[in-house]
């Protein structure tokens, strides 16, 4: 079956030629901040309210999934198991996410996924929201040089943003360092949006306005010059937005475009972004060799608490960024990791086509490996990672087995089929602030998500016996280090 999703790279492969000279497609994988299913047209969301052309288009142009998950309902565990096929919880993520002045959680023995693309030839980049860590002190040091980081873990360039569009350390990372720093000194300085006042570091300071401006210039330019520079290898990009998290800053050139205030115009300006990453691909003659994807981190933020916000502004317009699903960012629920999820890749997949496979983010790693491959990572390469390269091929393919998600706190839900069972108990050493504030989330429950999409009615009581098998998978999940033969 393998060979005969994508015989010519696989032959190359097998014959023994140099993969950077074989017909290996160009990679591109986008990853949007906070980005529920309920922002997009092609999912429902209402033109009237917010418009999204450009991943429309690559809906019609590829396959559109409507049963997406991500590993963790926040960012660092969803992007440390997109990196290395293996749930974040097995090890340096039980919980919570990866604070500022915290060191690289990415093991550097750890097989990656870019570290198998540089393997089979590709030039290799990460620009954008990173949120992993950097160096290997207890404390960062961003006055000195940032190593361990996105180099350490298979990416040849590194730009972007540490943790978020407006995060306390205020400049730009590019590879091993900071961008332009100057000299060791501080000066601190006004706050941001999160109440922390600046480092200060000697270095040229980010404009939240204009960032994700140059995040998607900056893209565009790594396209070009490794397109030009070396025509003969093909490219693999992860570019991570910085929309939509808060805070929310659309451009001016989007201001007031959308039909439910700046959450919406940030919207799309997310949009445009991949609008303009496929026009630069196109210009450079590569989008017909390009395997893209689109996804997100975890389901949309819409912080209740403050009903000023412009999430919340979009909502009450009738704006619905996670669909029918209930609870956002951070939570259990499926709001906090039902995500989009569109491929796109011409003459492989399937124009126009629908995929309601159960799948998670962690197994992008086990399937773009396949699709340029022909073959799947060591099972102990990617413990997590269950290819959907046969379903992207339109063939028939098993269910998925079961999987995991988590919350802020650590707690886990598992998946089996249209079942969702979620566990009451939270992980070891996680802090009593946090515990209290998803002590509501702690109940034992099971749903049945066709019949129950919003999860309103736990079925617990009624089927005993589904819940305690899977509450035994799950617990079996945790103590074995993979599930994938």
């Amino acid at each position: 079956m393998v060979k005969q999703l994508f015989p010519l790279v696989l032959l190359g492969l097998l014959a023994g030629l140099d993969p950077a000279h074989s017909k290996l497609p160009h990679v591109v994988l986008i990853v949007a901040d906070d980005f529920g299913v309920g922002s997009v047209n092609a999912y429902g969301a209402p033109k009237e309210l917010v418009r999204t052309p450009h991943l429309d288009r690559l809906a019609e142009k590829g396959m559109r999934f409507t049963n997406a998950n991500t590993p963790g309902a926040i960012c660092s565990p969803t992007r440390y198991a997109l990196l290395t096929g293996r749930y974040a919880w097995r090890g340096p993520l039980p919980f919570g996410v990866v604070n500022l002045m915290e060191p690289l959680v990415v093991e550097t023995d750890r097989p990656t996924l870019p570290k198998y693309m540089q393997k089979l030839g590709y030039q290799t980049a990460q620009i954008g929201k990173w949120h992993l860590g950097y160096g290997d002190a207890k404390r960062t040091d961003f006055t000195q040089p940032l190593a361990p980081g996105a180099n350490e873990v298979g990416f040849d360039y590194h730009f972007g943003l540490p943790n978020n569009l407006d995060d306390a350390v205020g400049v730009w990372i590019e590879n091993d360092g900071v961008y332009g720093l100057r000299s060791t000194k501080l000066s601190p300085y006004s706050k941001s949006f999160y109440g922390r006042p600046y480092l200060g570091l000697d270095a040229p300071q980010r404009v939240r306005e204009e960032a994700s401006q140059e995040l998607i210039s900056r893209a565009i330019d790594w396209i070009q010059r490794s397109a030009r520079g070396q025509p003969e290898k093909p490219l693999f990009l992860y570019f991570a937005t910085a929309a939509v998290h808060h805070p929310i800053e659309p451009s001016e050139r989007m201001r007031g475009a959308s039909g439910c205030g700046a959450y919406g115009d940030f919207i799309q300006d997310l949009d445009a972004s991949v609008g303009r990453i496929v026009e630069a691909l196109e210009y450079e003659g590569l989008m017909d060799d390009t395997l893209l994807v689109f996804t997100a981190d975890n389901g949309a933020d819409v912080p209740r608490n403050d009903k000023t916000r412009p999430e919340n502004q979009a909502v009450q317009a009738g704006l619905a960024p996670n669909g029918v699903h209930r609870g956002d960012k951070h939570t259990i629920y499926e709001g906090g990791v039902r995500v989009p999820l569109l491929v796109r890749w011409d003459g492989q997949v399937a124009a126009g086509s629908v995929s309601d496979r159960m799948v998670n983010i962690v197994d992008l790693f086990a399937t773009l490996v396949e699709c340029v491959s022909g073959r799947t990572p060591l099972a102990d390469h990617a413990p997590d990672s269950i290819s959907f390269a046969s379903t992207l091929a339109g063939q028939d393919q098993e269910p998925r087995p079961a999987m995991v998600s988590s919350n802020a706190a650590g707690l886990h839900a598992l998946r089996l089929g249209p079942w969702k069972y979620i566990d009451d108990e939270f992980p070891e050493g996680t802090p009593e602030a946090l515990q209290k504030s998803n002590r509501s989330q702690a109940e034992r429950a099971l749903f049945h998500l066709e019949n129950d999409p919003s999860e309103g009615d736990n079925v617990i009581a009624e089927h005993p016996e589904i819940a305690e098998r899977m509450e035994a998978m799950l617990q079996e999940l945790r103590e074995e280090p993979t599930r994938r033969p």
